[in-house]
């Protein structure tokens, strides 16, 4: 065997057997380094929801990002805006490069506005199904509240309470508001703040009910558990057209969805039929235009077979 096998393998073997006999040493410290840092991501975090009140934003994003709970991570989500408007437009410009390399320029610079509008979109959804599950919450929320109330807990112990005990997301919402009252902003200003990042007509009909409990008094107690009686029978007349329309609402996806298979089933069968038609430029341009024809009627036909309530 060559001497400096013999010479390398015993250097592995030392190492090997220094780093056992410092395992539990090196470990323990690992381990207080892995606490520490927890923490300090528990307190960024904490900081961050109070940079929320300290740093008021008030641009088009800002408002999206509170009504999707996404404010506190508003310079991360404005960097992958703009890195979402540019891919999309990079992905039109080649889509335009191959169809026609002169059409490039204005493949990237009309991807701009739609990978912008896609990316706001996106956070619209996202703002709507979580203002779709506030909504769910409130009736819950509300008999908690009126149960308060009759204790005779005021309005400030009732927000206490509900950012304590509420489920996400409105339990951020209230506490949020509690935070407010804490730094010192007024309660109707911070009712009003509430009432535009929980977008219902019950939670403005509640906010109203507070302003005048604390004009003119009242019983606030039973006019909050009338406001949550209200919106569970809104939610069962919701229910109830829901199930009347569901019918509709697949003939409209069968609908819509009909065209591209039908367009996709006869490529497949016999590509040598639509070939020729993909290869023409014009005939190219005119599948696009039907494409987001096609895609407004079935917007309309979603639309027509959709009740709010």
């Amino acid at each position: 065997m060559p001497v400096s096998l013999i010479v390398f393998g015993s250097i592995v073997a030392c190492g090997l057997i220094v780093m056992a006999m410092t395992r539990s040493q090196w470990a323990d410290e690992l381990n207080r380094l892995g606490k520490h840092s927890k923490r300090m991501l528990e307190k960024n975090h904490d900081d961050s929801e109070i940079n929320i009140f300290l740093t008021q934003r008030s641009g088009y994003l800002a408002k999206v990002l509170a009504l999707a709970g996404l404010e506190a991570k508003y310079d991360q989500m404005k960097m992958s805006w703009i890195c979402t408007a540019i891919g999309v437009a990079l992905v039109f410009g080649l889509g335009a490069y191959l169809m026609a390399p002169e059409l490039a320029v204005v493949g990237f610079v009309f991807g701009l506005p739609v990978g912008a509008g896609a990316f706001v979109a996106y956070l619209k959804q996202l703002a709507k199904k979580r203002q779709a599950k506030m909504t769910e919450q409130l009736p819950q929320i509300l008999e908690t509240m009126a149960s308060s109330l009759r204790a005779g807990s005021p309005v400030m112990e009732c927000f206490r309470t509900l950012s304590e005990t509420a489920p996400d997301p409105i339990k951020v919402e209230f506490k949020r508001g509690l935070v407010s009252l804490q730094l010192g902003k007024p309660f109707r200003d911070t009712m009003t703040e509430m009432s535009y990042r929980i977008r219902t007509p019950d939670f403005r009909l509640l906010t109203q009910a507070i302003f005048i409990s604390q004009d003119v008094g009242g019983n606030l107690a039973d006019v909050v558990a009338c406001i949550a009686d209200a919106i569970r029978e809104r939610f069962k007349l919701r229910d109830f057209l829901n199930s009347l329309t569901a019918q509709g609402k697949a003939t409209a996806m069968f609908i819509g969805c009909l065209p591209y298979g039908i367009a996709l089933m006869t490529f497949m069968a016999s590509p040598g039929y639509m070939v020729p038609f993909l290869n023409n430029f014009w005939a190219r341009c005119i599948c696009v235009v039907l494409i987001f024809w096609e895609l407004l009627g079935f917007w309309i036909l979603m639309k027509m077979t959709t009740f709010e309530v």
